[in-house]
């Protein structure tokens, strides 16, 4: 083989390689999805569902979500919001803790230059809470640092105290954080314009 025929094939190689790499993963089955509905529907069971008045603690929760982005903020309050059986996933992972919840919440910061929460609207039935919010934020890495825009809603528990043992947030990440990836963000969006016809 001669080196140009050589240098113009491995290019090629090299690309097919990253394509099968891509979609091998993709078109898995994702044995997670049934794992963390089972975990969030025990949580449910394991949480109570009774009444909880505590609107100091649900205004402590609703600051917090706002300040996720100041690590100072989280480092001293985490504890303070969270039970110390607390429970949340965001739809990218799942913690239990507030020391566990804290490192994984400073580390989001980190990846961030900017964030802002809004809070839209606040439902409760007895101790079952639905917090309606837009997020806005910016990543370096997501986006080519532009800001993202992202709507979404907590169901939140509290105990008698007034912290969270249960928080389980519902928001696009799919397209919000993983579409915003470079060739996988293209890869979302065929798949979403399929499903649109």
């Amino acid at each position: 083989m001669s080196l140009k025929i050589a240098l113009q094939t491995i290019p090629l190689i090299l690309l097919a390689l990253l394509v099968i790499a891509i979609l091998i993963p993709a078109c898995a089955q994702n044995p997670n999805t049934q794992a963390r509905v089972s975990e969030y529907k025990q949580t449910l069971r394991k949480t109570s569902s009774g009444s909880s008045s505590s609107t100091a603690g649900l205004d402590a929760f609703t600051e917090f979500l706002q300040k996720i982005g100041d690590k100072e903020y989280v480092r001293d309050n985490t504890a303070k919001v969270y039970a110390p059986d607390a429970y949340l996933n965001d739809t990218l992972v799942t913690h239990h803790g507030p020391e566990k919840i804290k490192a994984y919440f400073l580390e989001t910061a980190d990846t961030m230059s900017a964030y802002e929460l809004t809070i839209d609207d606040i439902a409760s039935s007895g101790n079952e809470h639905y917090v309606r919010w837009t997020m806005i934020f910016t990543a370096p890495r997501l986006n080519g640092g532009k800001p993202i825009e992202s709507v979404g809603m907590s169901h939140v528990r509290l105990n008698s105290a007034g912290q969270v043992t249960m928080h389980q947030d519902f928001w696009d990440s799919g397209t919000n954080i993983y579409g915003q990836i470079p060739v996988v963000g293209g890869v979302i969006e065929t798949i979403r314009r399929r499903f649109e016809k």
